[in-house]
């Protein structure tokens, strides 16, 4: 914000003078206030900082000192605070003749407990069958031609549960999906024609959320007329 100069009229009475009046001129001082948004919080914390400026003569400069070793130039960029402490931020503002400062607290709470890592917790152990026996990947027959695509011999070393995914003729979209044990396998009718039928499962927590990637097998159906 910048704020012109105050001028101050003093009348006078000079008998020989053309003119009669003085001015005297008041310089505005420079002011600074700011606030954090939010002021406390749990790490990682995002903050954005309202910097208000007044009494500035002509253009201003701010620089950004955000307590935690890291500095800046924009007060309007939200500062993340990666760890729990008490920061404290403060602003420069300064003209060509001017200065101003001001500080605000920020203070950040230790962040919630890493989950555990996953490489504490082994894969599923997939096994993947299909009634006809696929050679080499492959599976033949006359349409319609029933496949039975069986995942349920699969185990998980420490007994969670799995989840199994089924895509009938290789769109990429899942047909049949599920926790059950009649969820791993099931049978598909083909017509004639050569399909790509994909088989996943994965293992998953008490929450739902998959502890490892899926384990796939894709087999290729040819059906005959």
């Amino acid at each position: 914000m910048v704020r012109r100069p105050v001028l101050a009229w003093v009348a006078c009475a000079l008998v020989a003078a053309p003119a009669c009046r003085k001015e005297t001129v008041t310089n505005p001082a420079l002011s600074a206030t700011c606030s954090a948004q939010p002021p406390t919080g749990a790490a990682p914390l995002v903050v954005t900082f309202l910097l208000g400026v007044s009494g500035a003569e002509g253009p201003f400069s701010v620089s950004v000192s955000y307590g935690d070793g890291v500095s800046g130039t924009d007060p309007d960029v939200p500062h993340t605070y990666a760890t729990a402490g008490s920061f404290t931020a403060s602003f420069a503002v300064t003209t060509a003749t001017q200065s101003a400062r001001c500080s605000t607290a920020v203070t950040v709470q230790p962040g919630p407990s890493p989950s555990p890592s996953p490489s504490s917790n082994q894969p599923p152990k997939a096994v993947f069958k299909t009634n006809p026996t696929a050679v080499g990947g492959t599976i033949t027959g006359k349409a319609p031609l029933s496949v039975a695509l069986n995942m349920c011999p699969s185990s998980d070393p420490e007994g969670d549960r799995l989840f199994f995914l089924m895509d009938f003729d290789g769109d990429g979209r899942v047909d049949f999906a599920g926790t059950t044990g009649a969820h791993c396998r099931t049978d598909h009718v083909y017509a004639a024609g050569t399909w790509e039928p994909t088989i996943c499962l994965h293992d998953i927590d008490a929450d739902g959320k998959p502890l490892h990637a899926d384990q796939c097998r894709t087999y290729e159906v040819v059906v005959s007329p």
